[in-house]
């Protein structure tokens, strides 16, 4: 849970972001204010909805609600290597 809250405490929620996991299980917060093209979306294993500016999925709030945390740690693990279901992940 410590390296999701630093993800999302790496950023401020002052754009579109998402939560993208490389095809090597690499997780990353991705800049979505430009959407990415589906070149970009095959490349990865999965992905989060995007996170609209101003909702606090991101930023030091989002680092801090450890419920939130352990939400999409949990949903990471459960979806690498094998996906559950659908590439696209909801903490929602």
């Amino acid at each position: 849970m410590d390296d999701i809250s630093a993800l999302l405490a790496s950023v401020e929620d002052d754009r579109s972001w998402r939560i993208e996991v490389s095809t090597d299980g690499a997780a990353q917060l991705n800049d979505v204010s430009t959407v990415p093209d589906a070149t970009h979306e095959d490349a990865l294993h999965c992905f989060f909805e995007i996170w609209d500016q101003g909702t606090d999925f991101v930023g030091p709030g989002a680092a801090s609600d450890k419920a939130q945390c352990k939400k999409i740690e949990r949903i990471l693990r459960e979806n690498y290597p094998t996906l559950k279901g659908a590439r696209t992940l909801s903490a929602l």
